[in-house]
């Protein structure tokens, strides 16, 4: 019961992020664009897209393998592309990146656990 809970949460959170990724489509561009991002505009909806339908997969308990498959593609290419925060001259703007880049990595963590459990 405490599973599926915390699954059905887990997608809710990729779910909105995929929402905000979609409604702030023009923010996420600007910040994909100073990242040296190919073909921000799409790149900015294709993971908008992955992140719903990760999210859709764990909160519905259907094709999880595939979602987590997809999120943690997602997340690797997202820490290691936009979040690169080694490359960082700015300490504020280090320790900013570095908890972004933190977060994906324990966010790729649980899912890696979810698809072995």
């Amino acid at each position: 019961m405490i599973k599926t809970i915390l699954l059905i949460l887990l997608g809710l959170f990729f779910i909105l992020n995929g929402i905000n990724h979609l409604v702030n489509t023009h923010i996420y561009e600007e910040y994909s664009v100073k990242r040296g991002l190919v073909s921000p505009r799409i790149m900015v909806q294709l993971s908008s897209i992955v992140l719903i339908f990760g999210g859709a997969t764990l909160m519905f308990n259907f094709l999880i393998r595939y979602g987590v498959i997809s999120l943690s593609i997602f997340l690797i290419i997202a820490s290691f592309s936009l979040h690169q925060f080694w490359k960082e001259k700015d300490n504020q703007l280090k320790l900013l990146e570095s908890m972004h880049f933190a977060k994906n990595m324990a966010i790729l963590t649980e899912l890696i656990y979810i698809s072995y459990s």
